[in-house]
């Protein structure tokens, strides 16, 4: 194609800013420590390769609705910082250097099996897509994947996808499975590295726009599909008891006007993302952000991946979700 070199640019940039920003680490402090003035700093992480986050979330923090809910709880300012995967968010969690997480629902249930002290406090997403790609003159089937292998983000969302995928064709023992990150699935199916590549949200479309033929989605498979979960530590909730409820009235706002205008959201996603604009209405639909804390598809599909997290032998602690939901009072 004609715009080849500049739809890889596209991506290159998304991925750029992600490295980027995941390396500009904030510095790690308790929440008595952060008390500056007249209020305090709530930490925000966040997976993507935009410089702020999209979807509801995003939207209240741009519009100013996050803010105004959390100043009555004596928060001044939220600050922003993106992370590549969901493990390596995980990891600042553990460290004390985040105060809420929103990232798939695959790193987050091994984070809670593995006692991670925080609780989900809303959904971001629900019901997010993953394309399995393969290169251009690759197998055309997931049949003909035996033998051969798949590179995804172990950890994500798209993992557990691929796992799922491989059982449900018989071919979890055929079939090997390689840790990609998304700014490497293009170049190894240009070299044709690996016989399919499974891209999440944004990458998946804008790399099958290039001409990387797409054998299978999650779509095609109701229980595989992921969800971005919103994840609040145990101390911020202890200090601050009425967050959940405050964060759900600020998406509800917001989720109001981006359905009222759906066309400056978009291109406010684009811009933050720095994917396309038509990738970006493909890859995050409006009936994707729910406005119920919990609804019940979400948490249907979370339950789903704690099933299949166990029967893996991924995790190896259960947990019951209601004690893990925090109270929206």
């Amino acid at each position: 194609m004609s715009d080849l070199p500049s739809r890889r640019r596209v991506l290159r940039g998304a991925v750029a800013a992600t490295a980027a920003a995941a390396a500009s680490a904030l510095p790690v402090f308790s929440i008595a420590q952060q008390q500056q003035g007249s209020g305090q700093m709530l930490r925000l992480g966040y997976i993507g390769p935009g410089k702020k986050p999209a979807n509801a979330t995003g939207w209240a923090l741009r519009q100013g609705h996050l803010l105004r809910e959390l100043a009555p709880l004596g928060f001044r300012e939220v600050t922003t910082r993106n992370f590549p995967n969901g493990p390596d968010l995980n990891e600042a969690f553990l460290s004390g250097a985040l105060d809420v997480g929103i990232y798939g629902d695959t790193p987050a249930v091994v984070a809670r099996s593995r006692g991670l002290d925080g609780q989900l406090i809303g959904f971001d997403a629900v019901g997010m897509n993953v394309w399995l790609l393969t290169p251009r003159n690759g197998v055309r089937s997931v049949k003909e994947l035996e033998g051969q292998s798949i590179g995804v983000a172990r950890g994500s969302y798209m993992h557990r996808y691929v796992l799922g995928l491989l059982r449900e064709n018989g071919l979890q023992k055929s079939v090997k499975v390689i840790h990609m990150f998304p700014r490497d699935g293009e170049a190894a199916l240009d070299q044709g590295s690996i016989a399919a590549f499974a891209a999440q949200i944004d990458v998946g479309p804008l790399l099958a726009s290039r001409g990387y033929p797409v054998i299978d989605e999650a779509e095609k498979h109701p229980t595989l599909r992921g969800t971005s979960v919103i994840v609040a530590s145990g101390k911020l909730l202890a200090a601050s008891p009425g967050l959940p409820a405050a964060w759900t009235r600020a998406r509800r706002t917001a989720l109001q006007e981006i359905h009222r205008n759906s066309a400056d959201y978009y291109a406010f996603h684009s811009e933050v993302s720095g994917f396309p604009l038509e990738i970006v209405k493909i890859s995050h639909p409006l009936s994707h952000f729910p406005e119920a804390a919990y609804p019940a598809e979400g948490l249907a599909l979370l339950d789903e991946v704690k099933k299949f997290l166990l029967a893996e032998n991924l995790v190896n602690r259960d947990f019951a979700l209601a004690e893990w939901r925090a109270p929206q009072a």
